[in-house]
């Protein structure tokens, strides 16, 4: 029989997931990637930790109103976090084309890795893709 998840679980749940969201929101804005990593994959556990709340028989309706507010401001800076990944997912990849210009666009289906990167200027790095 699993064991049904108590009101403080829920509210220790949360503050955990609210600090792990502020810990991200900081590694992103110092472009800190491997402190990124380490607090986003804290994040997707304790979340995932949270979601058991979901699944029982009374839910989330049994919620009062400020664990509800909490749990909507989560959403919102998960949403903006999620958007603020594929903006800094742009500015990585327009430098890395900086550092390393392709010589002929990307095809969809071209041969792999290396294929991009043949008789342009960075032909050593095709071979070490290989």
């Amino acid at each position: 029989m699993t064991a049904r998840p108590t009101p403080h679980g829920l509210e220790a749940s949360l503050l955990r997931v609210e600090q792990l969201l502020d810990e991200v929101s900081a590694a992103l804005i110092a472009g800190e990637p491997l402190v990124l990593e380490a607090a986003s994959t804290a994040l997707r556990q304790a979340m995932a930790d949270m979601a058991v709340w979901g699944r029982t028989p009374a839910g989330l309706q049994s919620l009062d109103a400020g664990m509800r507010h909490r749990l909507e401001k989560v959403s919102l800076t998960l949403s903006q976090q999620r958007a603020n990944l594929a903006r800094r997912a742009v500015v990585v990849d327009r430098a890395l084309a900086t550092v390393l210009p392709q010589a002929q666009p990307a095809s969809t289906y071209s041969g792999g890795k290396a294929a991009t990167y043949r008789g342009g200027a960075a032909r050593i790095y095709a071979a070490a893709a290989n």
